[in-house]
């Protein structure tokens, strides 16, 4: 192989390398390269992005908690920095992102919907660019692998039940389409905690219980997992009171002072439930699920039975929560047979 064809495959390499780094890395990165002495690390999450870059041959760590950028490394980056790599760096960031909106919101999609999902940002990228991002996005955001020509969250393909999702509980439901602010909000917070709803939820557990925002933030991703995973409300409660031990959660007990505050918890997370784009619903939330099934029926002519979607409607038809009335969790079911068993 000749020297420039070398120098060329590694540059690739390299620009891989590079362009695989989450927005944490990248800063941690171009924080280092204005530093040629070296950093001494005081902070737990720097110690970790060092380490990442140090795995990825871009930075190397010394004793002491020192980290520096090897010289090699910054003429390499020098030789190969252009708009084309920021460019490609930025789009699979979003990629990222993207796989994990589909992680919340839709559990099975197809790669039209990751398509569309894409697009928000990057309308010209063709499908071919797209499954190549995808396909090379790095192990820890490889939340989906691919069934029958579908792109299934794992763990689902486990006895099949991604497809009784998509055909019974999913059925011809359109894919919901976020913001891209809804994206970088699942993707930052696993919640999307700015909504009404969300931050009333949060600012109660702040004040009741004098925790800190961040901390407020995880219970809510928390409780947005509780919805997503249909959990009846009375469940969820005691799962928010003694820690739900999710991967980014908080493992912190939040007991109650009083009878009220707990009901006036339960009213908000109720509140909370309906207002949350959830899996069953492909990313729809409550009230949008009232409004396409309504829709339906007047367009089947509220014929009794005529299907399944039909069926439904009367369920969710009411906003008013009822026993027959759907339960707030999203999972479909009469409240009587869900949440309301408790």
């Amino acid at each position: 192989m000749k020297l420039e064809e070398k120098i060329a495959n590694n540059y690739r390499d390299f620009e891989d390398r590079l362009t695989s780094l989450g927005e944490s890395e990248m800063a941690m990165f171009r924080f280092l390269l204005d530093r040629p002495a070296g950093v001494i690390l005081t902070v737990e999450t720097d110690r970790i992005l060092a380490q990442l870059l140090e795995r990825e041959g871009l930075a190397l760590c010394e004793p002491g908690d020192k980290v520096m950028i090897p010289e090699e490394v910054r003429k390499t980056f020098e030789a190969v920095r252009s708009d084309e790599l920021i460019l490609k760096w930025r789009k699979r960031n979003w990629m990222y992102k993207c796989i994990e909106a589909g992680k919340y919101l839709y559990g099975v999609m197809t790669y039209d919907a990751l398509r569309d999902l894409f697009a928000l940002r990057y309308p010209d990228a063709g499908m071919a660019e797209i499954l190549e991002l995808f396909d090379s996005t790095p192990v820890y955001y490889q939340w989906f692998t691919e069934r029958d020509g579908k792109l299934v969250l794992n763990g689902f393909e486990k006895d099949d039940y991604y497809k009784y999702l998509e055909q019974q509980v999913q059925g011809d439901l359109s894919f919901y389409v976020p913001t891209t602010e809804e994206i970088e909000e699942l993707y930052e917070q696993g919640s999307l905690i700015t909504r009404e709803s969300h931050q009333k939820i949060k600012e109660f557990i702040e004040e009741t219980f004098s925790c800190d925002p961040d901390t407020a933030a995880l219970k809510v991703h928390d409780l947005y997992e509780t919805v997503n995973n249909h959990m009846r409300v009375n469940d969820a409660v005691e799962a928010f009171i003694h820690g739900s031990g999710s991967e980014y959660g908080t493992d912190d007990v939040f007991e109650f002072g009083s009878d009220e505050e707990r009901f006036r918890f339960t009213e908000l997370y109720i509140e909370m439930s309906r207002d949350c784009r959830i899996r069953d619903n492909r990313g729809h939330d409550y009230y949008e699920m009232v409004a396409i099934m309504s829709a339906k029926d007047r367009g089947s002519g509220s014929s009794a039975g005529s299907s399944k979607s039909a069926g439904n409607t009367a369920q969710v038809r009411r906003v008013k929560l009822g026993r027959n009335d759907p339960c707030p969790c999203g999972s479909g079911k009469k409240y009587k047979n869900c949440c309301g068993r408790s």
